[in-house]
């Protein structure tokens, strides 16, 4: 009698890393005992400064690999690098899990089943939790490109209360936690490198919108999240990126109204009044932030730049950087 063994998909997992050694370590943890089959991890380090390159490659172990970037490359460059090194592996899946995330045990299966049932899905992404573990921090997240705003869904509400569906389809992921499909990003390309910090997410989930694949949202796989990103949410360099990606969003992926309505509405109040709120609190750098985000936001060079890696099609990926 023949027997057929199966074997799980080849899973590479990327955990970017820059001066948060406690927090991989953590993670680590966390993920060690989730137990995800088939899998390998990639660390990659966007140049830390905290001692994390000395304290992290000895506690990695057994299929954990050690990967530096040599610069700080942001969000989207770090994680490429580890998925680059993913795909030459041969993983048929990609999880990408920022270090302040803590698994909780079989997250991982229903992103899974979820990506190879539902045709065209690209991307799955968990419910993501608060520390606590009991409240939602997102389910995904809906972008309205009249406004530019971002919400993320389900927020605030309890993880264990009435009216979560068992899957839903959502304009874009979670960027700390989200599982892709080889075949998407072969396809739609990696994470788009100019943005460098903050909407990457975004960008990739409308990116897979325009290219015909979903996100979905599987709320019976759950990750917990520290979103250690709040302790600089008015610092210099997170309004600037904030400011200034929100903009290249609309500007990539709205027609010519939602961008008139856009600049329309961050002109005459979103613009002046974080201006204004962050010169009454004297943080002045913080201020010229915003001016600098929004004018490089609508007429920066680098917007056009960038979009090369934003609408890939098949017959040009051998002249994308950012692409498989």
């Amino acid at each position: 009698m023949l027997t057929v063994v199966i074997q799980p998909p080849k899973v590479g997992v990327v955990i970017l890393n820059y001066n948060g050694a406690e927090e991989v370590l953590h993670c680590l943890e966390a993920l060690r005992e989730s137990r995800t089959g088939n899998r390998r991890v990639w660390v990659v380090d966007n140049d830390s400064t905290d001692g994390s390159k000395e304290a992290l490659p000895p506690a990695l172990f057994g299929e954990e690999t050690w990967l530096e970037t040599g610069a700080n490359l942001g969000y989207a460059g770090g994680n490429n690098a580890g998925i680059r090194e993913a795909l030459a592996w041969g993983a048929e899946y990609i999880l990408i899990l920022n270090p302040d995330c803590e698994v909780e045990a079989g997250f991982l299966p229903p992103l899974l089943r979820a990506l190879e049932a539902v045709p065209r899905a690209g991307i799955a992404c968990p419910l993501i939790l608060e520390e606590d573990g009991v409240t939602v921090q997102s389910l995904g997240g809906e972008a309205s490109l009249w406004t530019g705003r971002c919400r993320r869904r389900l927020h605030g509400r309890p993880a264990d209360g009435p009216g979560l569906p068992r899957w839903s389809e959502v304009d874009f992921p979670h960027g700390a936690c989200m599982l892709l499909k080889r075949s998407f990003l072969e396809e739609a390309g990696l994470l788009n490198e100019a943005y460098f910090l903050y909407y990457e997410d975004v960008e990739l989930g409308l990116r897979a919108r325009r290219e015909v694949w979903k996100t979905l949202a599987i709320p019976n796989s759950r990750v917990r999240h520290r979103d250690t990103t709040k302790r600089g949410i008015a610092s210099p360099v997170v309004t600037y990126f904030g400011t200034r990606n929100q903009a290249w969003v609309v500007a990539e992926y709205g027609r010519l109204w939602h961008h008139m309505s856009f600049l329309f509405l961050s002109c005459c109040l979103r613009w002046p009044l974080k201006t204004a709120s962050r010169l009454l609190r004297g943080r002045f750098r913080a201020s010229w932030a915003v001016v600098r985000g929004a004018w490089d936001g609508v007429w920066s060079k680098a917007w056009r730049d960038s979009r090369h890696t934003a609408l890939p099609r098949a017959g040009r990926l051998r002249r994308m950087p950012n692409v498989v």
